[in-house]
C-alpha cells in the first residue's frame, strides 16, 4: 500500500505541472471559440494538428528508444543521438506540412498560423524532448516536469493576453511561439550545452546521423508505433477537415481539447514507469499495474461523462453543442487506453514490441479506412466511435496474444514476463 501511495504521489507531482499548459491552451481555445467564428477556430484547430504532427514525429521515437535498456547497453544513449536527428526530421516535417496546406487542404489563415507556430514546434519537438531525455536519464523527471510547466505555460499566458487585447490571432500565436523558442533555448543552453554530459566529446552531426540511420531497425518500431497511434488519433481531424470543412473540425476539436487533458495522465503514467520497467526495475507486479490502470481508467471515464452531460454547455457557446456528445463518446477510449499502455510497457521489457507494433499498425490502418468511409456518411459521430473501437480491438488482440503465449508455456500467471520464441 505504501509503495502504491508513493508511486501515485510521484504521478501527481508529474501530472499537475503537465496539466497547467493544456489548461492554459484550453483557455486560449475557449477564448477564440467565444470571440471568433467557427471557421477561424477550425483553422486554428488544423494548425494545432499539424504542429502536433511535427512535434510528435520530430524524434522518430528515438527518445523512447535511447532510454531503453538495449540502447543504454550498446552505448547509444547520448544526447547527440537525439538532438541532431530530431533537428533534421523537424525540417523535413515542416516542408511536408507546408506543402499539405498549399496543395491539399487548409486556407490562408491556416498557413499563416502554421508559419507563426514553427518556432514553438522546434522548441517542443527538439529542445524539450532533448531536455526530457537529459533529465530522465538522471531519474529527475519530477524536477523536469516542474520546470517544464513554467516554460510551457508562459507563452500561453501571453497568447491569451494578446488575443484578449487585440483580437489578432496570428500575432498572438507568433509572439507566444517566439517566447517558447527563446525560453527553451536558454534552458537547453544551460543544461545541455554549458554543462558536460549531454553531448559526447567531439560529437559531429554527420557521424551521428549515419550511426542512427544504420541502427534504424532498433528504433523503427518506436516510430511505427507513433505513426499508427497518429493514424487513429490525429489523421481523423485531417480527414474531417478534408470531408466536412473547417467548421466541423472546430466542433470536433472542441471535444478533443478536453480529451487532451486526459491524455496527460497517460503520458505521465508512461513517463514514470516505462524507463524503470525497461531497465528491469521492479515497481509493481504486472497484475498490480493492470488493476491500477483499470481503476484510473474508470475514474477518468466517469469524470468525462459527468462533465459532458452537465457542464460542457456552460463553457462553450451554443454553436459547439454537438461537441458534448462527441466528448461523451470519445472518453470511452480511456477505458482501454491505460490497460493497453501497461501491456505495451511490459512487452517492450520482454522484447515483444515488434508484435505490439504490428497490432497497432493494423488498428491504425483500420481506423483510417473506417473514417474515410464513414465520415462523409455519418459526420462527426464516425471518428468518435472509430477511435474507441480501434483501441478496444487493440486490447482484444493483446489479450489473445497473452493467452496464446501463456498457454504455450503451461498457463503461466499474468505476472510472469514471457518472451516468445
Amino acid at each position: 500500500m505504501k509503495r502504491l501511495e508513493g508511486e501515485l504521489a510521484k504521478m501527481v507531482f508529474v501530472v499537475v505541472p503537465m496539466v497547467l499548459q493544456p489548461l492554459l491552451n484550453f483557455c486560449f481555445l475557449l477564448l477564440v471559440a467565444r470571440a471568433s467564428s467557427l471557421e477561424v477556430y477550425g483553422s486554428l484547430a488544423l494548425c494545432i494538428v499539424l504542429v502536433s504532427i511535427i512535434v510528435g514525429f520530430s524524434d522518430l521515437g528515438l527518445r523512447d528508444y535511447l532510454l531503453s535498456k538495449p540502447a543504454v547497453d550498446s552505448g547509444l544513449s547520448n544526447g547527440e543521438n537525439l538532438f541532431f536527428p530530431s533537428s533534421m526530421v523537424y525540417m523535413i516535417m515542416v516542408g511536408m506540412t507546408i506543402a499539405y496546406l498549399e496543395f491539399i487542404g487548409g486556407n490562408n489563415l491556416g498557413t499563416y498560423l502554421l508559419l507563426a507556430s514553427l518556432p514553438e514546434a522546434f522548441a517542443l519537438g527538439v529542445l524539450q524532448k532533448s531536455l526530457f531525455f537529459h533529465y530522465q536519464k538522471q531519474d529527475r523527471l519530477v524536477r523536469f516536469s516542474s520546470i517544464d510547466a513554467f516554460h510551457r505555460s508562459l507563452p500561453f499566458v501571453l497568447k491569451i493576453g494578446l488575443y484578449w487585447l487585440t483580437g489578432n490571432i496570428v500575432m498572438s500565436v507568433l509572439v507566444g511561439s517566439l517566447v517558447t523558442l527563446i525560453s527553451y533555448a536558454f534552458w537547453f543552453s544551460f543544461q545541455c550545452v554549458r554543462i558536460p554530459g549531454f553531448f559526447s566529446q567531439g560529437a559531429r552531426p554527420s557521424i551521428t546521423l549515419l550511426l542512427i540511420i544504420k541502427r534504424w531497425r532498433s528504433w523503427a518500431p518506436f516510430t511505427i508505433s507513433f505513426l499508427s497511434f497518429f493514424l487513429y488519433f490525429g489523421a481523423d481531424r485531417i480527414l474531417i477537415d478534408a470531408f466536412l470543412g473547417s467548421e466541423a473540425l472546430a466542433i470536433f476539436a472542441a471535444a478533443y481539447s478536453f480529451i487532451a487533458l486526459g491524455q496527460i495522465v497517460v503520458t505521465a503514467f508512461w513517463s514514470l514507469f516505462m524507463p524503470r520497467i525497461s531497465r528491469g526495475s521492479e515497481v509493481f507486479s504486472k497484475r498490480g499495474f493492470l488493476f491500477l490502470a483499470a481503476g484510473m481508467s474508470t475514474v477518468i471515464f466517469v469524470g468525462y461523462q459527468i462533465f459532458a452531460t452537465y457542464l460542457f454547455g456552460y463553457i462553450y457557446p451554443e454553436s459547439f453543442s454537438e461537441a458534448s456528445v462527441i466528448l461523451a463518446i470519445m472518453s470511452s477510449f480511456f477505458i482501454f487506453r491505460l490497460i493497453n499502455v501497461v501491456f505495451e510497457m511490459h512487452w517492450i521489457a520482454a522484447d515483444r514490441y515488434s508484435t505490439f507494433v504490428k497490432m497497432r499498425v493494423g488498428c491504425g490502418v483500420l481506423s483510417v479506412t473506417l473514417n474515410a468511409l464513414l465520415i462523409p456518411v455519418y459526420g462527426l459521430l464516425a471518428p468518435a466511435l472509430v477511435v474507441v473501437l480501434a483501441e478496444a480491438i487493440l486490447l482484444l488482440m493483446i489479450l489473445c496474444a497473452e493467452w496464446r503465449w501463456h498457454r504455450a508455456l503451461g498457463l503461466l500467471p499474468i505476472d510472469t514476463v514471457v518472451t516468445p520464441e
